[in-house]
């Protein structure tokens, strides 16, 4: 009996030695938490600027007196040579330890973008804190750090504001789309080049810190999604705007819902066709050495508004404006597929197709596929189709004499 007294002392003495409990835990009254981080590039030297949008806990918690009237973020910064050495250095002005489990969003600043950021998330794949699952952004026109410091309407986290905004008009519009960490990773170990979505200040960027910029029904200053930047070997090297960033996510098959103006037969773009369905089909084959795009696109809408008479029960009033709809998705593709092929930067993916399809072609223009993509030729087709024309067929706009 008591050896197995004994031995059972030893057991609990032997678990209690292996489970030693939450050795690294860390209080939460002890912790920053980071909801977005800002990188910018550092004038006439090596090394970033590192910024970091930290949730105010004074703020954001249910108090009264004083507290109440602090802003929901502090914005603190560091300078280094490596980003993890600007994390350690920011400890000098923080109060807490940074905590990056929440990081929502990462934010390039347009100078930095410029100079390369292909060893900007090598830390985002070393780290077990930051997330390769944050959505990322490019300034443009400004620096990142100016853009963290803008307060948001809304939303009382501006690095949540932001990330939902890019997800509203990715939803929505079509122009841009999220792009998180891990996509910009392999953007730049793959094939091809690639996109991120760019956002702008609009107004006075110094009044968007302070609170009061608040206090208006119609706040001054805020943040605009803006274009979508361009990526070749890790640079940014360009913008594409409005039809052709929207042109872009059709090639992509990334446009959820977006909306598009047509003519009617007496004035110009003044029926608002809602697509609601789009699905983009790409093959890409060598013909005489030169590639050649298939780009063929599928479409479904509803007829929104009119703004003049249009008589949607005639079977060929209705067949005019389908033709009208694929036009117009037509024309926003062959801009953005022009746009690329200036810049030379296969942002499509059409390289990893051919590569996919065609493996004993892509070695025949791997060396060069810029200057062949440049060269390439676009066969687009359009089909589009209207799918309901709301409850009435007929305007009570009369027809113009």
């Amino acid at each position: 009996m008591k050896a197995k007294l004994a031995l059972l002392l030893a057991a609990v003495l032997g678990c209690s030695l292996v489970l030693s409990g939450c050795w690294n835990s860390r209080e939460l009254n002890e912790l920053a938490i980071v909801s977005g981080i800002g990188l910018d590039s550092l004038d006439g030297k090596q090394g970033y600027r590192v910024t970091f949008q930290i949730i105010n806990p004074s703020s954001s918690a249910q108090t009264t007196g004083s507290a109440s009237n602090q802003p929901p973020i502090i914005v603190v910064s560091a300078t280094d040579r490596t980003i993890f050495g600007a994390l350690r250095k920011a400890s000098r002005r923080a109060t807490r330890q940074l905590f990056f489990a929440h990081t929502q969003l990462v934010l390039i600043g347009e100078s930095l973008a410029e100079k390369g950021i292909t060893s900007v998330f090598d830390i985002f794949e070393r780290s077990h804190e930051l997330r390769l699952n944050s959505a990322v952004l490019v300034s443009k026109g400004t620096d990142a750090a100016s853009v963290l410091k803008l307060l948001t309407t809304l939303e009382s986290m501006p690095s949540m504001g932001l990330l939902k905004k890019m997800q509203n008009t990715s939803r929505v519009w079509g122009e841009n789309r999220k792009v998180t960490v891990f996509e910009v990773i392999n953007g730049i170990t793959g094939e091809s080049d690639f996109t991120v979505n760019g956002v702008e200040i609009v107004g006075d960027a110094a009044e968007g810190e302070k609170k009061s910029s608040l206090e208006q029904s119609d706040p001054m200053v805020g943040s605009l999604m803006s274009g979508l930047g361009v990526f070749k070997e890790g640079k940014l090297i360009g913008w594409l705007n409005g039809p052709q960033s929207r042109g872009t996510q059709w090639v992509l098959d990334k446009i959820n819902e977006t909306s598009i103006n047509i003519d009617s037969p007496d004035m110009e773009e003044d029926i608002a066709v809602n697509i609601f369905y789009s699905k983009t089909r790409v093959k890409v084959e060598l013909q005489e050495g030169k590639p050649v795009f298939h780009v063929h696109i599928s479409e479904e809408g509803i007829i929104n508004e009119t703004g003049g008479f249009v008589d949607l029960s005639k079977e060929d009033e209705l067949q005019e404006l389908q033709k009208e709809m694929a036009e117009k998705t037509a024309a926003e593709v062959r801009q953005a597929v022009k746009a690329a092929q200036d810049m030379k930067t296969d942002i499509f993916n059409f390289g990893n197709e051919l590569k996919r399809i065609h493996p004993q072609s892509w070695e025949t223009v791997k060396e060069d596929w810029s200057a062949a993509f440049a060269e390439g030729e676009l066969d687009l087709k359009v089909d589009a189709y209207i799918r309901s024309t709301g409850m009435r067929l007929k305007p009570y706009i009369p027809a113009k004499k």
